[in-house]
């Protein structure tokens, strides 16, 4: 019986290894090949949407920050940093996930940004809010740190 690989690929990864694994051992190659590629195929998307994930909401973040800077917190602060640690972890996992492949997708996070930005600054989908463009410095180099008085 042929496996149905998107769907065991999407139900659990481990049970497609399980299977993959029976098959080489009763030597249908073929089928196993067809198994490994699917497998990679859910992998390479799984992380590509958990690195877009990470980079919406550091974007949305640090839009905050720019836009209300009144509300600065500590958890902002650490939110931004834990979004670069988890980037930087999907991409030691994942290194085609670098950053000619962030460059890719940085306009559609960034609209995803935005609109977690505004969601989370009260705003409803209809406020305007047009920020300007977020650069590699801004997301990736900058500072964000309190500063207390």
């Amino acid at each position: 019986m042929k496996p149905d690989w998107v769907e065991l690929t999407t139900r659990s990864q481990l049970d497609t290894v399980e299977v993959i694994r029976q098959l080489v051992e009763e030597e249908e190659y073929e089928e196993a090949l067809q198994g490994l590629d699917e497998l990679y195929d859910t992998m390479s998307k799984s992380e590509k949407r958990a690195l877009g994930s990470q980079l919406a909401r550091l974007m949305a973040h640090i839009l905050k920050w720019k836009y209300s800077p009144e509300k600065r917190s500590m958890s902002w602060v650490k939110t931004i940093a834990s979004a670069r640690f988890e980037i930087r972890k999907i991409q030691e996992f994942t290194p085609s996930l670098n950053e000619t492949y962030i460059h890719s997708v940085w306009n559609d996070c960034f609209e995803d940004g935005i609109d977690l930005a505004k969601a989370e600054m009260g705003l409803s989908r209809k406020d305007k809010f047009d920020p300007a463009p977020l650069t590699w410095q801004d997301v990736f180099d900058e500072d964000y740190i309190l500063l207390h008085a």
